[in-house]
């Protein structure tokens, strides 16, 4: 019973090891990569780069040609608009478009997506807003809704599903053939929006429908989209220019629209993005949306014109954190690392991250002639510690100090 407690310990001790010894060797040898910021600039069309290189700060163009702040700013007047109106260097028109202020700003939008945004907790229960209420501010509803075996309306104060509304939009949502239950919904549950446009739902058969309350009645409409395209993220917006409804990302890798009415599904001609493991960044202004993909070892930065067409490309690489010097020093030392977050997702848990390669061997095969050193300097017996042999074998540094740290003075 003694040595089962101890063992206990040691599995303990190397659980929490494998967390806390890596953690602090990152913590105290990684060496970031700072990201440059990237942009198309309307004005040289040609891409602008800011970034920094052995602590100081660099503005150049996709050419190498280096400019000061001040000019590298004029390069992308869209983005510092306020700045170029305070120095007065904004020019009258760029293209032939006259940069009047609130024309420029509506056209301005900003959409950012992280893995940990789709890898995330639901709400489960939703507001419906009324749409069409004649109010200048939206205003929260008295009930919230689920979409389970029916789309259920629960009066938030008295705890009861009101069955009418229940009824009057499962049967809206049931004259479209939905399939319930609900796989996804997406909307901007918040009253801080320009007006309200509802959800978009992916139902059992993963087809797709908007659905909103306009004057207290179902609003629903279902997107056409292709056979077999499945969405794994709906990104829904609310921008000042109305031209669609939210971004989403299929599970063929590719990002679409639904612009705004007419309900056309549009695919962006952005190479294969992966939601998985990779961020999402759209700069939009009158000419160009910037498509910024960002990736553990890369960025890539597709410009497309305001019809969403492809204008050009641009690609930065780096190494990956396991093929710097110190992700090399690392797989010599630990054969694993252990985390209860991940940054590609919200939820806490263990997220095993195994060392490439077996580097670690060389550690293990050293740590275990040293406890047969210690053993032997205890004079203990040999085949009495065989276990914590296999220990150390196997976790390496974390089983060795574990095993030492509780040591085997039972069968000694």
């Amino acid at each position: 019973m003694k040595n089962l407690s101890r063992y206990n310990l040691i599995v303990i001790s190397i659980i929490s090891l494998s967390v806390i010894l890596p953690w602090i060797y990152w913590l105290s040898f990684e060496k970031p990569i700072p990201k440059p910021f990237v942009m198309y600039s309307c004005v040289d069309d040609c891409f602008m780069i800011r970034g920094s290189e052995n602590g100081k700060s660099y503005r150049m163009n996709e050419h190498g040609e280096m400019f000061t702040r001040e000019e590298f700013e004029q390069k992308l007047p869209l983005l510092n608009i306020r700045q170029l109106m305070i120095s007065r260097t904004l020019p009258d028109s760029i293209k032939g478009v006259e940069m009047d202020p609130h024309v420029v700003n509506k056209a301005r939008s900003f959409y950012r997506y992280k893995p940990s945004t789709k890898n995330a907790p639901k709400p489960g229960l939703y507001p419906m807003f009324e749409s069409e209420s004649g109010r200048a501010k939206l205003e929260m509803p008295e009930d919230f809704f689920r979409i389970n075996s029916r789309m259920e309306f629960i009066d938030a104060d008295r705890n009861k599903i009101n069955e009418a509304k229940t009824a009057l939009f499962t049967g809206a949502l049931q004259h479209f053939g939905f399939k319930f239950p609900a796989k996804m919904i997406e909307g901007i549950p918040t009253t801080r929006k320009s007006c309200d446009e509802g959800y978009f739902v992916v139902d059992n058969a993963d087809q797709v429908f908007h659905v909103k309350m306009e004057q207290g009645q179902p609003y629903v409409q279902q997107v056409e989209i292709p056979k077999g395209l499945i969405f794994k993220h709906i990104g829904c917006v609310d921008f000042r220019n109305k031209l669609f409804y939210c971004y989403l990302i299929g599970h063929d890798h590719n990002i679409y629209i639904i612009t705004q009415d007419d309900y056309y599904l549009k695919r962006l001609p952005v190479d294969e993005f992966n939601p998985e493991n990779q961020q999402l960044r759209i700069y939009s202004d009158l000419f160009n949306y910037n498509v910024i993909a960002l990736a553990e070892d890369f960025m890539k930065v597709t410009v497309l014109d305001d019809n969403m067409e492809k204008v050009d490309v641009f690609y930065k690489s780096w190494k990956k954190r396991s093929e710097r010097p110190e992700g090399k020093v690392f797989s010599y030392l630990f054969p694993l690392q252990l985390n209860l977050v991940d940054e590609n997702n919200a939820f806490i848990n263990f997220y095993f991250h195994l060392t490439k390669g077996f580097n670690w061997i060389i550690l293990h095969i050293v740590l275990l002639g040293s406890h047969f050193l210690i053993i032997r300097k205890r004079k203990a017996k040999l085949k009495n510690h065989i276990v914590d042999f296999g220990i150390v074998l196997v976790s390496g540094l974390f089983g060795f100090l574990a095993v030492n740290i509780f040591p085997n003075k039972l069968n000694d």
